[in-house]
């Protein structure tokens, strides 16, 4: 399931690159010369560890890109055979015509209303959610059902129903969608949103029946090439204990043929930084499914995301001129969210409050650090 990875994100992360490799000639030449004698002493005092990253058993990794898994085609036709869905602009318009002699209490702020205490109410507009067979995933609970996808390697019963919400819609899709690209620049330049994973008890990367898995998050910046823009494996990272203490979640699973399975975490609660706010995902059921090797692993987070969360989360990070670039109409998009929810029904209501997703992940090798219990 998790060999496409690479194929995927070769072609946006080589846009990215590209994009990104244009701020290094704006650096002050004093700067970057610091700053590449800074990583050449990193690099050497983690080369000092020894040779092997997997020492006494125990591996580290960090994340280094996280984003919800969007399967793509090349035209979009087979997922969206309608089209993308109509963001905040084109909406205002279509809902008011007339608002230029119109109030801004009728109009914008009657919008920003409705998209900061949403509802399942219909807004007008039809909504165009993803019609596709296939999607990224896993299936989470271990059946198949009509409201299931394919894998593309034609696994059945996928459970990733945020897909069928986002996938036509623009700001989620790669390599351009404004989503896809913040919050990938995120991680890399901020420490907010530093998560990590420790294997302990392990035989071998390539095959081991029983390991544990415990997540972290992390204090430090992660260490990269000359560049600034490439992670690269062997750099150190402290354990947040002030700040992510709660956030410390542990769980078992094996290794086959290079590939981590993991149990379920009951409930994992993830930091997300984009466009500089802080904020959190709320994943239920969490497992992990990366591939593994000395130098990083790849892969995928799957499970229930919590619907208010994941929601609150998008318009808190980005105002409406943001979701407007990526046409993200919050108030079409919560009422898709709570339409395809498939599980933990409100013990009160019966409504369900989360929703099957996967999320691509990447991560690169690094030497995990507790100061704080020595």
């Amino acid at each position: 399931m998790i060999t496409s990875f690479s194929k995927r994100r070769k072609d946006s992360n080589a846009r990215r690159t590209s994009a990104q490799a244009n701020v290094l000639f704006a650096i002050h030449p004093a700067t970057l010369a610091a700053a590449l004698i800074a990583a050449l002493f990193t690099s050497g005092l983690s080369a000092q560890v020894g040779d092997s990253p997997l020492q006494d058993g125990k591996i580290g990794y960090a994340m280094t890109d996280l984003f919800w898994a969007v399967y793509q085609t090349d035209d979009a036709r087979e997922e969206c055979p309608e089209g993308f869905n109509d963001g905040p602009r084109e909406q205002f318009e279509q809902l008011f015509p007339d608002h230029t002699v119109m109030t801004v209490e009728d109009t914008q702020l009657r919008q920003e209303t409705q998209t900061w205490l949403p509802s399942t109410d219909s807004d007008g507009f039809e909504f165009k959610a993803v019609q596709g067979p296939y999607s990224w995933g896993l299936n989470l609970d271990d059946a198949v059902s009509s409201d299931d996808f394919t894998h593309p390697d034609g696994t059945p019963g996928i459970d990733n129903q945020v897909y069928r919400a986002v996938g036509c819609v623009i700001g989620f899709r790669g390599p351009d969608g404004v989503e896809y690209i913040f919050q990938n620049k995120a991680i890399l330049d901020q420490n907010y949103s530093r998560m990590m994973i420790e294997l302990d008890g392990v035989d071998d990367l390539q095959n081991d029946d029983s390991v544990t898995v415990t997540l972290y998050r992390g204090r430090d910046r992660l260490l990269t090439d000359a560049t600034g823009l490439n992670v690269v494996p062997g750099g150190s990272q402290r354990i947040d204990r002030r700040w992510g203490e709660s956030l410390i979640r542990q769980t078992t699973g094996r290794i086959e043929d290079g590939v981590l399975r993991t149990d379920p975490i009951k409930e994992v609660i993830i930091p997300w930084m984009n466009l500089g706010v802080p904020s959190i995902q709320i994943i239920r059921d969490l497992r992990f499914e990366l591939a593994l090797s000395p130098e990083g692993a790849t892969g995928l987070i799957a499970g229930y995301a919590d619907i208010d969360a994941w929601y609150y989360q998008l318009i808190r990070n980005d105002s409406t001129h943001h979701l407007s670039n990526g046409q993200i109409s919050g108030i079409s998009l919560y009422k898709a969210l709570r339409r395809f929810a498939d599980a933990y029904p409100d013990s009160e209501s019966g409504n369900l409050t989360s929703i099957s997703t996967a999320l691509d992940v990447k991560m690169r090798q690094v030497f995990i650090v507790d100061t704080e219990s020595e």
